[in-house]
């Protein structure tokens, strides 16, 4: 199994870096989702707003009107492509300490995301348990 096998592809939650942490949050609860794939015009991925993060922001008194931009995590975001390994995908979120990873394309734009929710689900329903 690859990652293009299970990733969330028609249901990607996205905000623009000018967007605010209350927007995110908002959009967190309305979906149901524990994050936010920060995104440029084109689809490209600039970053990820997650549960973690608005922590950050509430125990660090800053405003909820703050851009995500500001606040999002990235730099050396986690990824994977559609042709990785599962194995390798969950290898990722426990050496990388990350429970969502954002599926990009050659050109870095988002085509899916993988939670470790998802990963489980497909783990627990692939496998026999006592």
């Amino acid at each position: 199994m690859i990652a293009r096998d299970i990733m969330d592809s028609k249901f990607l939650v996205t905000a623009k870096p000018s967007e605010t942490v209350a927007d995110a949050a908002r959009k967190m609860r309305e979906y149901n989702v524990g994050s936010v794939l920060i995104v440029d015009e084109q689809g490209k991925l600039l970053g990820i707003f997650t549960e973690r993060d608005l922590v950050k922001v509430v125990a660090s008194n800053k405003p909820l009107s703050t851009k995500l931009e500001e606040v999002m995590t990235k730099g050396n975001l986690v990824t994977a492509s559609p042709d990785d390994p599962l194995p390798l995908i969950a290898h990722k979120m426990v050496e990388h300490n990350v429970r969502h990873i954002p599926v990009v394309d050659d050109q870095g734009r988002v085509v899916g995301i993988i939670s470790i929710r998802k990963l489980l689900k497909y783990i627990l329903s692939s496998h026999e348990w006592p």
